[in-house]
């Protein structure tokens, strides 16, 4: 995967997340015939999304040469 792919998907993962945070993820459908009847439908997973995204970001500092280690609290 190029620099540029990994940008572009970068890309749609933030704007599907922010879309997600805007819009909701999961919302419950009723049903029609007034039987009370209802079920919960979940359009994303978001911490799959984040982990995604966290991921090629690291890919791409990996990349880049930005090899920031994180130990306890600080850098």
């Amino acid at each position: 995967m190029t620099t540029a792919e990994i940008q572009a998907e970068l890309t749609i993962l933030n704007k599907t997340i922010n879309d997600i945070l805007k819009g909701g993820q999961s919302y419950m459908i009723t049903s029609a015939s007034g039987a009370g009847t209802q079920r919960q439908v979940t359009m994303a997973n978001l911490p799959e999304l984040y982990k995604r995204k966290n991921d090629l970001e690291r890919i791409l500092d990996n990349a880049a040469g930005n090899r920031a280690t994180r130990i306890g609290m600080g850098w």
